[in-house]
């Protein structure tokens, strides 16, 4: 799978997804033998961003996961396998709503509703034939790769669903609707259809899960309109609360992280950030700053930070902070302060001298 940088990336910079299930994928990732530690090392993934499940996360971060899985299983069909561990809570609230439903137009209408809760790239509708109805998905994408394993995972899920929901023996799909290409292997094609249990066609004109018009409206056993009703209310505060992830603080605090570990770009922030390097200057632009001055803003408040709750010297800050010569971070920290390094840390010195 290749990197957005080199096949083009989710479409828009703004592109976001659920921290909940980017955090379900990365526990799947040790069943499949890999380590939790070494992918986030791998993908630059700020732990930061896996706190709060309910959190928003750069797409960025769910296309390298995906890219880490599939290079280090060798396994193709990564986002198929890892729809058969999928679980409604993965989607948060969207997928709480889903559990209380009481039909399946419900489930296809509460997910089309808060879909937007979970990401911003993929969008969901009906597909209306004679005596059928296809449950489509679609993924606002341009890398190719990227798009087979999350529309794979994607509708894998939402055929998983049925595990998790009362009565659907009566759900099976007529077929499976698939834009991509078919299969190289007769094995890869046995696993679409041992994964969907029906048959599955590709080169579509959509993905989609096709199957009995009558079946939309059928009734769901132990349907709960009232808990649906309180988790509905919940979305809707969730709404209302949604607004575009903290980028300034995002950018801040991962330049704060490849200050620490010694690597700070500008492109390699842009990169973190699931944007190109010019983008990444309009948006700082927008904030009103830029690269420079948010790399020497975080700069000074690591100094003054070492200065004073550290003993380390001023050349051994210096070289933390990435200046090859103390002199020149001397010159830098007297020119913020009005005073050199030795003498900031005397002056907190003598102030904590006078306070006892």
């Amino acid at each position: 799978m290749q990197s957005d940088s080199q096949n083009g990336g989710v479409n828009d910079d703004g592109a976001f997804v659920l921290s909940g299930l980017l955090q379900h994928l990365l526990t799947l990732a040790e069943q499949f033998g890999l380590s939790y530690s070494s992918i986030l090392n791998e993908t630059g993934l700020p732990p930061e961003y896996l706190i709060d499940p309910n959190q928003m996360v750069p797409m960025r971060y769910l296309e390298s996961v995906l890219n880490a899985g599939v290079k280090h299983t060798g396994d193709d069909l990564l986002g198929l396998h890892l729809s058969e561990f999928s679980q409604p809570e993965s989607f948060g609230v969207a997928g709480y709503i889903v559990r209380a439903c009481g039909t399946l137009r419900e489930v296809i209408e509460m997910c089309m509703r808060y879909e937007h809760l979970v990401s911003n790239v993929g969008s969901t509708s009906f597909e209306f034939n004679p005596g059928q109805v296809a449950w489509t998905w679609n993924l606002a994408t341009t890398n190719p790769e990227f798009r087979l394993q999350a529309v794979d995972y994607m509708l894998g899920s939402l055929a998983t669903v049925r595990v998790h929901l009362p009565n659907v023996r009566h759900w099976d799909f007529d077929c499976v609707l698939l834009q991509r290409g078919a299969p190289e292997t007769t094995h890869q094609l046995r696993e679409y259809e041992r994964v969907f249990r029906c048959p599955v066609h590709f080169n579509q004109p959509m993905n989609g899960l096709v199957f009995p018009l009558a079946h939309l409206d059928a009734p769901l056993l132990h349907s709960n309109s009232a808990m649906r009703d309180v988790l509905e209310s919940h979305a809707r505060f969730l709404e209302s609360k949604q607004t575009e992830p903290d980028f300034l603080g995002n950018a801040r605090s991962i330049l704060k992280t490849m200050v620490m570990r010694g690597k700070p770009s500008r492109s390699e922030l842009a990169n973190a950030l699931g944007m190109s390097s010019r983008h990444l200057l309009r948006r700082l632009n927008v904030e009103g700053t830029s690269y420079r001055a948010l790399l020497d803003e975080l700069r000074e408040e690591m100094a003054r930070k070492l200065l004073l709750e550290s003993n380390e010297s001023i050349e051994a800050i210096a070289h933390r902070l990435q200046y090859t010569e103390s002199q020149s971070f001397i010159r830098w920290f007297k020119a913020c302060h009005g005073m050199t390094p030795s003498q900031f840390r005397q002056q907190a010195v003598n102030r904590d001298n006078e306070e006892r």
